[in-house]
């Protein structure tokens, strides 16, 4: 897998971020029977684990004719995370996904979250690259796509040196980044995880977070603005009459 030599799985076509994700999975004894699961752009090694029998499994994707091997819902998150129903899933997983969203990626995540059951589990995974994050919404030439984000359809890098003015100003996540504080030294071997994916903030580094470890907070539950109520609320705020 580009420079990676010997990490995506013959059989099941699984990389290094896969294999840990079904890690942490069988850890939480996840999924249970009768829960409700949100998948985006599904790994087809995880799609067969997550839509057996008694699981509400609900993939998407803005393109769902990249995924033969399931029926994927088409959903584009810049325009339709906000009609997510409120405490809805009891898990959500996406890998490599938030680098390709062309919008406010901020508002995307907490959109997600607030879909989250308060007992339920959201499995974040973000390519971490060197040096700070940055973004481009505007249109950029796929060379200038692959010189600043590493791929002809990103539009961000989220950096490795700056985390906690990225994703950990939205969540709750550590201020250093182990695998071995989720799994053993044995079941990563066993994974096929090579070691340089299991400390720091890399590609393959996957947060399980709670519904709790959102860091922005409302006071009421959330409600689509009708566009009538939005003059309103502007002079709410900043006191127009």
């Amino acid at each position: 897998m580009g420079s990676r030599k010997g990490v995506r799985c013959g059989q099941c076509n699984s990389l290094e971020r896969t294999r840990f994700v079904k890690l942490l999975l069988d850890k939480n004894e996840l999924p249970r029977p009768g829960m409700r699961v949100l998948h985006l752009a599904p790994e087809k090694s995880l799609a067969g684990i997550l839509s057996r029998e008694n699981i509400d499994y609900d993939p998407i994707d803005i393109e769902p004719g990249n995924f033969p091997f399931c029926t994927v819902r088409k959903f584009d998150l810049c325009e339709d995370a906000a009609n997510l129903p409120s405490n809805h899933y009891d898990l959500i997983i996406h890998s490599h996904v938030m680098e390709h969203i062309p919008c406010n990626v901020t508002a995307v995540l907490f959109h997600l979250h607030r879909a989250l059951k308060p007992s339920g589990m959201h499995f974040v995974c973000v390519p971490f690259m060197g040096g700070t994050s940055a973004e481009d919404l505007g249109d950029i030439s796929k060379e200038d796509a692959i010189a600043w984000f590493g791929q002809n359809d990103h539009v961000r890098r989220f950096g490795a040196a700056d985390v906690h003015r990225n994703l950990g100003m939205i969540f709750n996540i550590p201020t250093t980044y182990s695998m071995l504080n989720y799994a053993t030294v044995k079941e990563l071997d066993e994974a096929n995880i090579p070691e340089r994916e299991r400390n720091g903030f890399t590609g393959s580094s996957v947060f399980p977070l709670k519904k709790d470890d959102l860091l922005l907070q409302v006071s009421e539950p959330h409600k689509q603005l009708q566009p009538q109520e939005s003059p309103k609320l502007f002079s709410k705020i900043f006191g127009r009459a």
